[in-house]
């Protein structure tokens, strides 16, 4: 079994070097045989002894022909396991700097410094719109607590006027033209990254072997950026006309939890591929909003 292992690795080693080479060192090692042959039997009828020089030339080339096919089938692999090294560092770059990017844009319009503190407050968010839903109370005091906390993590630039309020409510949200804008362009970029995440970085570092999320965290992942602030009840921004308050308290239930998911993959790729440098991590002095 190992003897057929070793001839297979053989095999798969001489198959994988390029045609020319091969051809060019099967000629080579040929005529280097025949040379070596005839060599041995002049050498035999002392031949060579009136012919020194010409002894000198044929052994030198009989040399030259067995050397030349081994310099040729070791370096042509060598710099191929050396291109091969390349590709798989580059794709690691590209992986970890698309890891960062998709962090940078998760975060681009909170008030967090990273992902980590993003899924710590959402999970506070979370927990209230729960409460929301048990107490039934979408414009009582909860309600209020919900939104001074919602608030306080949106970090959306400058108010556009002197007149405008923040939202306190989920029918005041549902009318903020002004957020939406931003919350609307926050969404394409984190889209946008997650497909190059998908489409692009997962099937190079399969190629090469590199580590990626697993099956379960990566579907989670796929269905939470296709779903997110989906206008199909999933978006309290956007709320279909004639909503009540407790669908308004789902829209944003759903989107805390999209988010979660969200932040949670990004969180298992960074231990994948953590930042090179600390000093490139996205934080609040770092951004810039939408």
């Amino acid at each position: 079994m190992a003897r057929r292992i070793r001839v297979g690795a053989v095999g798969r080693w001489w198959r994988g070097t390029p045609r020319l080479i091969r051809r060019f060192s099967v000629v080579l090692l040929i005529v280097g045989a025949a040379l070596a042959g005839m060599g041995l039997w002049l050498d035999r009828t002392g031949w060579w002894e009136d012919h020194g020089f010409l002894g000198n030339l044929v052994s030198s080339f009989t040399s030259l022909c067995f050397g030349v096919p081994t310099a040729l089938l070791v370096l042509s692999h060598l710099g191929d396991a050396l291109a091969d090294a390349r590709q798989r560092q580059r794709t690691e770059e590209h992986a970890r700097r698309e890891t960062h990017e998709f962090q940078v844009a998760l975060t681009r319009v909170f008030d967090v410094p990273d992902t980590a503190e993003l899924l710590a407050r959402a999970q506070n968010l979370n927990t209230s719109v729960r409460r929301l839903r048990q107490l039934d109370d979408a414009d009582g005091s909860a309600a209020a607590d919900f939104f001074r906390l919602f608030n306080d993590l949106l970090e959306l630039g400058p108010a556009p006027s002197q007149a405008y309020r923040e939202p306190v409510s989920f029918q005041d949200l549902s009318c903020d033209r002004w957020q939406w804008k931003r919350i609307e362009t926050w969404h394409v970029r984190v889209e946008t990254q997650w497909r190059v995440l998908s489409e692009e970085t997962r099937p190079r570092a399969h190629e090469f072997a590199l580590p990626w999320l697993t099956r379960s965290p990566a579907n989670l992942g796929q269905l939470a950026a296709r779903r997110l602030l989906d206008e199909d009840g999933r978006n309290p921004w956007r709320l279909p006309e004639g909503s009540t308050d407790a669908e308004a308290v789902e829209a944003m239930g759903h989107f805390l939890h999209d988010l979660l998911v969200l932040c949670r993959t990004a969180q298992s790729l960074l231990h994948l591929y953590p930042a090179p440098d600390s000093s490139v991590a996205p934080g609040r002095n770092g951004r810039r909003g939408p």
